[in-house]
């Protein structure tokens, strides 16, 4: 059995890992900003951890997923993370550090991750491309670290140049010269459509999850694999 910390367990996300993760594996405490009531440890400080664990699982925040990497990899732990918001300088720091395996996942969906491939693909034949994703209105970052790792990849992959356009507010946040917009509403989980333009036509890619349910195969992947990687890794399509 693996012995799992989870770190951001009472968001939502850490709720349907919580809810959904099978036998094989066993929480054996919570990193959280609050108290909660739990079956098992729960520690708002990361000095009150007192027992050991198989891999450090963080789903939690911006403000705190770089302080609980530098912690589990300290204390000799495989570390994914799927709490976004680290910065290049602190993903650097990460693989100076990291002696076990780092994952670092921007998105568990499945769907989210043959997007990212499919759009790698497609920007072969269509530099110009634009990203549009939505979540509700709690989510902290924006754009959402699967659109920016979206748009590295498109780029990444282009073989031409893109059009240069008019740089303006309402043009987006760009991201390797790929415009990406962030919508906030309510009744969206995450949703992310890739828009391609050519000559004469034009290509769309989208993705949509409705539960967060859907994310809990992808962590699973991740803690299996997280055990065979050396350094840091980004990316659910690494490894699958």
């Amino acid at each position: 059995m693996t012995k799992i910390i989870l770190a951001g367990g009472f968001g939502k996300l850490g709720q349907a890992i919580q809810d959904n993760l099978n036998e094989e594996y066993e929480i054996v405490g919570i990193v959280s900003g609050h108290q909660h009531e739990s079956k098992v440890p729960v520690w708002t400080s990361l000095s009150d951890i007192n027992v050991a664990a198989d891999i450090w699982l963080d789903v939690s925040t911006p403000a705190t997923v770089f302080d609980n990497a530098v912690y589990a990899i300290e204390h000799n732990m495989p570390l994914v993370i799927g709490a976004t918001g680290l910065s290049d300088e602190q993903v650097a720091i990460l693989r100076e550090q990291s002696s076990k395996g780092v994952l670092i996942v921007p998105n568990f969906s499945l769907s989210a991750v043959l997007l990212m491939q499919f759009s790698q693909l497609a920007a072969k034949y269509f530099p110009d491309a634009e990203i549009i994703e939505a979540h509700n209105p709690k989510k902290v970052d924006a754009p959402s670290g699967t659109a920016k790792q979206t748009a590295r990849l498109i780029a990444k992959a282009r073989i031409e140049e893109p059009t240069s356009t008019k740089l303006a507010p309402a043009r987006g946040e760009q991201i390797d010269r790929v415009p990406v917009h962030a919508v906030r509403l309510p009744g969206y989980i995450a949703q992310q459509s890739v828009y391609f333009g050519g000559v004469d036509e034009q290509l769309t890619l989208t993705q949509s999850t409705t539960s967060r349910s859907a994310f809990v195969p992808g962590v699973i992947r991740a803690i299996e694999a997280v055990k065979n990687i050396d350094g840091v890794v980004i990316g659910l399509d690494q490894i699958i």
